[in-house]
């Protein structure tokens, strides 16, 4: 067990020693630069590796300069962001060399700062001003492009120009505007308790990406589409009691008797005691059992409109409900005959029945946390 817990560890010392070599075999220069860096800052004796990170350092240099001198060539201001990631990476790299101890690290110092800003600069202005010129098209999804690209120029400069005021306008501008409201199309008058609970949905935390939502009508914005909660029916049933009655009966021990001889006399049991027999009687109980129920819904569909083309985009329908329930028990006779399910039956206690607006508002609650689910669901409508 020993030697095999040794050739794991000489296994492992191997594999770690060989894996700057094989990131930088496989072309991966900048793992393997960081690989040996670590092992060289741990052990500076470790000359194998001074050797990785050089042949690596000196590649991804060469590769790097000759890709910059390329993307320089092809006089295309968009290559500016790559030659910035490039130039950004490669003084990483410097700036590692200069971490560690003198032990045969080659590497010729440059100035990669003034290229690094000139590089900078130009990718800025670039995304700046694809930005304006997308913002400038007035369309929605154009807006949207332009967001991007004035972010990725704040990426670079934060403070760049107006940048700020910018990323403002495209995302106003790419935004899409939901209005949403309730109808009453009912036959009868929803409490007004009920208008104002669904009214003041809250809408706002349904905001995702470039989707907005209001149920109050913002004169600085256009909308897009309307989502309109049309209530079609309220129902409440009558109130409702189920009775039910049953009759229980138990054979209980009441007193005893003489067992008597022939003669008439008590008889004697061997130790000359009176023999005795108790006497039973069967006790009886009625427990009337009563359901109480009440439910309230209100049915309607949840209507998109497109308000460009004044269509309707789709409709679902929608349910809620609102159900009062109670149970209770009342017993007449001798409770002792009784079973214990009864008797913990009796318990229970009537409970008035909610007056009609209050369980309208209850179902009011309830559709309310379907319409939101359904908004989120259909989210994939509005573009």
């Amino acid at each position: 067990m020993k030697y095999f817990i040794i050739y794991i560890f000489s296994i492992a010392l191997l594999v770690g020693c060989a894996s700057s070599s094989k990131k930088y075999d496989k072309g991966d220069y900048d793992s393997a630069m960081e690989i040996s860096a670590k092992k060289i800052k741990k052990d500076p004796g470790k000359f194998e590796e001074v050797d990785v990170f050089n042949d690596a350092y000196r590649m991804a240099y060469v590769k790097d300069k000759a890709e910059v001198e390329r993307l320089k060539a092809e006089g295309n201001p968009a290559n500016w962001s790559k030659i910035y990631t490039i130039y950004v990476r490669m003084n990483r790299r410097q700036e590692l060399a200069k971490t560690l101890p003198p032990v045969g690290i080659v590497y010729e110092e440059q100035d990669f700062e003034s290229e690094i800003e000139n590089a900078k600069t130009k990718a800025t202005e670039y995304a700046y001003a694809k930005g304006v010129e997308q913002l400038g098209k007035n369309d929605k999804l154009a807006a949207r492009e332009a967001y991007s690209r004035f972010v990725e120029a704040k990426s670079y400069i934060t403070n760049f120009r107006d940048v700020d005021e910018k990323i403002a306008e495209a995302k106003f501008k790419g935004t899409t505007n939901v209005f949403f409201t309730i109808e009453d199309k009912s036959k009868v008058v929803a409490p007004k308790a009920l208008m104002e609970e669904l009214q003041a949905i809250n809408v706002d935390d349904l905001d995702k990406d470039w989707l907005n939502y209001d149920n109050t009508i913002d004169s600085n914005r256009i909308y897009h589409y309307s989502i309109i909660l049309s209530m079609t029916d309220i129902l409440v049933s009558p109130e409702e009691m189920k009775e039910s009655i049953a009759q229980e009966s138990k054979e209980i021990e009441d007193g005893f008797s003489y067992v008597l001889d022939a003669n008439g006399n008590v008889k004697k049991d061997t130790l000359g005691n009176d023999i005795k027999i108790p006497k039973y009687k069967t006790i009886h109980c009625a427990i009337k059992r009563v359901q109480q129920r009440k439910t309230a819904r209100i049915t309607g569909s949840l209507n998109y409109y497109d308000n460009i083309t004044n269509k309707l985009m789709k409709s679902e329908p929608i349910t809620s409900d609102a159900l009062f329930e109670n149970f209770y028990a009342v017993a007449n006779g001798d409770l002792n005959a009784l079973s214990p399910q009864s008797q913990k039956d009796l318990q229970t206690q009537p409970v008035p029945f909610p007056p009609s607006p209050d369980l309208i508002i209850q179902a009011g609650n309830v559709l309310k946390g379907m319409t939101k689910d359904i908004i989120v669901k259909n989210a994939g409508y509005l573009k």
